[in-house]
C-alpha cells in the first residue's frame, strides 16, 4: 500500500514532501549508484519472504497434515492470507504516519515470529496462531514498495520496483525446489525454521542500511472498520469449512452466513461515515473498478487452487488406490512448477509490451481463457505425469498474464488522487479470493473421503475433478468480469494519463 494521495485534504503530509526536487532526484542521504543498488537487493530479498511463505508451505501441507492428523489444513493457509488481507491496510496506514521502515521492520518481526511459533508448535491449534501472527508479514511488500518511492533517487525508481516485482516472480520456479529439499529432509518444520531465519537475517540488514522515509502523513486509523471486515470475512470462511460437516442447511452453517453478511453490511454503512476508512467504498463504484476487482478474487482463487491441489495429488501415494496421485516426494513437485514458473515469468514480461501496444485488457482475457483450458484439462485427467504438466503449464501461462495485467488495469480504472486506496482495495479483495477458495476447495474434498490412513483423510478421485471444474468456472467469471470492462482497451502509457 502506498501513502495516501496529497490530494486528500484529510491526510496532508509533513515536510519534507515528496514534491522535494532534491529528493525526487538525489533520494535520501548521499550515496552511490552502488550503495543504492544495495539496499535494492535487501529490499527484493526481503519481498520474496512473502512469496516464499506461500511457495514453501503449500507443498508442507500434506506433510503437516498427517503429521497433526487433521482434515482442517486448510486453515493453515486461510488464516495467512486473511491476517494479512485485513491488517495490511492496517499497517500501511500506520506506515504512512510513523514511518516505513519502522512498520517493515515490525513486518519483517511478525514474519519471523509467527513462522518460529510454527517451527515448534506442539499442536496443531498453536501452528493456526502462528499462521495468523506470520500474515501479519504480508505488509512487507506494499511497504516496500512505498518505502522505495520515498527513499530511491528518480532515475532509480522504476528499475527498483521493477527489480522487485521480476524478483519476486522468480520464487515460483525456486520456492518448490527449496521446499523439496527442506520438507524431504527436515520435515515441515525445516520449512518454518528456514522462513523464521531469513527475516531476521535481512531485517538486521534493514535496520542498519536502509534510510527511513522521510514523509509523513496524518491520518486516522480505522481500527473498528479492520475488526468488522475481518469478523465478517471469518465468519463466512468458518461456515463455509465446518458446512460439510454441519450441513449445508443446518442452522450453524446458516447463522455464519446471516451473521457474515450483517456484519459486512454494518462494516459498509460505518465506512462511508468515517473520514478516513479503511476501504473507500466510493472507490467501489464504477464498473471499471468493479470488474476489476471481480477479476483480480477469481484470478487469486485460481491462482491458489492450482497450487493447492498440485502439491497434494504429487504427494499422494499410488498404493492407496485412488483414480490420482503421483506418490513422490515434495522434491518433485519442481519438475511440474519450474516450467510453469518460467512460463508464468515470460508472460509477465509479456505483458508489458502488449499492454503499451494494445492495453492491459487483451492479455487479461487470455490470461482467464488460458486458466480455464488448464484447469478443465486437469479436471479430465491428474493422475498421470505428462496430462498434469501439460494441464498445469497451459494455466501457468494464463496465471503470469493475469498477475502482470491487474496492476495495469488498476492503473487504468482509477484516477490519480483514487491511485493508492484502489490498489489497497484490489490487494484486500485478491488476499480474501485466495482465504475463499481454499476453503471452498477443501470443503469440496470433505466431501468425498475415500479413505483414512494414519488419521489423515485421502479424498476419492471425483472431490479433485469437481474442484478442478469449479477452478475452471472461476476463471470464466474472471473473463466475462475482463470483457466487460470499459478500461484497459487502449495504450498503458495513455490511459495512465486519462
Amino acid at each position: 500500500m502506498t501513502a495516501p494521495s496529497t490530494d486528500n485534504p484529510s491526510s496532508t503530509p509533513s515536510e519534507p514532501s515528496s514534491d522535494n526536487p532534491t529528493l525526487a532526484l538525489e533520494g535520501v542521504g548521499n550515496r552511490s549508484t552502488a550503495g543504492w543498488i544495495g539496499i535494492l537487493l535487501i529490499l527484493c530479498l526481503l519481498s520474496e519472504e512473502v512469496a516464499y511463505a506461500f511457495n514453501l508451505v503449500t507443498p508442507a501441507l500434506p506433510s503437516m497434515a498427517g503429521s497433526f492428523e487433521t482434515s482442517n489444513i486448510a486453515w493453515v493457509s486461510t488464516l495467512f492470507t486473511l491476517s494479512g488481507a485485513i491488517s495490511a491496510p492496517l499497517i500501511g496506514k500506520l506506515a504512512d504516519r510513523d514511518g516505513k521502515k519502522k512498520w517493515l521492520l515490525i513486518a519483517t518481526a511478525c514474519m519471523a515470529a509467527g513462522s518460529l511459533i510454527v517451527a515448534i508448535a506442539p499442536t496443531f491449534s498453536v501452528v493456526l496462531v502462528g499462521r495468523t501472527v506470520e500474515g501479519l508479514g504480508l505488509a512487507i511488500v506494499p511497504i516496500t514498495y512505498s518505502l522505495m518511492r520515498d527513499i530511491f533517487p528518480k532515475r532509480m525508481l522504476a528499475m527498483a520496483v521493477s527489480m522487485t516485482t521480476a524478483g519476486i516472480g522468480v520464487t515460483t520456479i525456486t520456492g518448490p525446489v527449496i521446499a523439496g529439499v527442506l520438507i524431504d529432509n527436515f520435515g515441515f518444520r525445516g520449512v518454518f525454521f528456514a522462513l523464521a531465519l531469513f527475516p531476521i537475517l535481512l531485517g538486521a540488514l534493514v535496520m542498519l542500511v536502509v534510510p527511513e522515509s522521510p514523509i509523513r502523513v496524518k491520518t486516522s486509523i480505522d481500527w473498528i472498520g479492520g475488526i468488522l471486515l475481518g469478523l465478517s470475512i471469518a465468519l463466512l470462511l468458518y461456515g463455509i469449512g465446518e458446512g460439510g460437516t454441519w450441513g449445508w442447511t443446518s442452522w450453524k452453517t446458516l447463522l455464519c452466513a446471516i451473521a457474515a453478511v450483517a456484519i459486512f453490511i454494518g462494516w459498509a454503512r460505518y465506512e462511508k461515515r468515517i473520514e478516513n476508512p479503511l476501504i473507500d467504498i466510493a472507490v467501489l463504484r464504477g464498473r471499471a473498478v468493479v470488474t476489476t476487482l471481480v477479476a483480480q478474487f477469481t484470478g487469486q482463487a485460481v491462482i491458489v487452487l492450482q497450487f493447492v491441489l498440485l502439491s497434494f495429488i504429487v504427494q499422494t501415494p499410488i498404493a492407496l488406490g485412488v483414480t490420482y496421485g503421483l506418490g513422490e516426494s515434495a522434491s518433485y513437485m519442481a519438475r511440474l512448477t519450474t516450467p510453469a514458473g518460467v512460463a508464468t515469468v515470460a508472460m509477465g514480461l509479456l505483458v508489458g509490451i502488449i499492454a503499451e501496444r494494445r492495453g492491459a485488457r487483451l492479455p487479461n482475457w487470455i490470461g482467464f481463457a488460458l486458466m480455464a483450458i488448464g484447469s478443465v484439462s486437469l479436471a479430465l485427467s491428474h493422475k498421470e505425469f505428462w496430462p498434469i504438466l501439460l494441464g498445469y503449464l497451459v494455466y501457468a501461462f494464463g496465471a503470469g498474464l493475469i498477475s502482470a495485467a491487474i496492476p495495469n488495469l488498476v492503473i487504468a480504472a482509477a484516477p490519480v488522487r483514487l491511485q493508492a486506496v484502489t490498489a489497497s482495495t484490489v490487494n484486500v479483495v485478491g488476499s480474501v479470493g485466495s482465504a475463499v477458495a481454499v476453503q471452498i476447495g477443501f470443503a469440496i474434498l470433505a466431501l468425498n473421503i475415500a479413505t483414512v490412513a494414519d488419521g489423515t483423510p485421502i479424498y476419492a478421485g471425483i472431490g479433485y475433478t469437481t474442484v478442478y471444474f469449479v477452478a475452471a468456472g472461476l476463471a470464466i467469471v474472471g473473463l466475462a468480469a475482463t470483457l466487460l470492462m470499459p478500461h484497459g482497451r487502449k495504450p498503458q502509457s495513455v490511459e495512465a494519463l486519462t
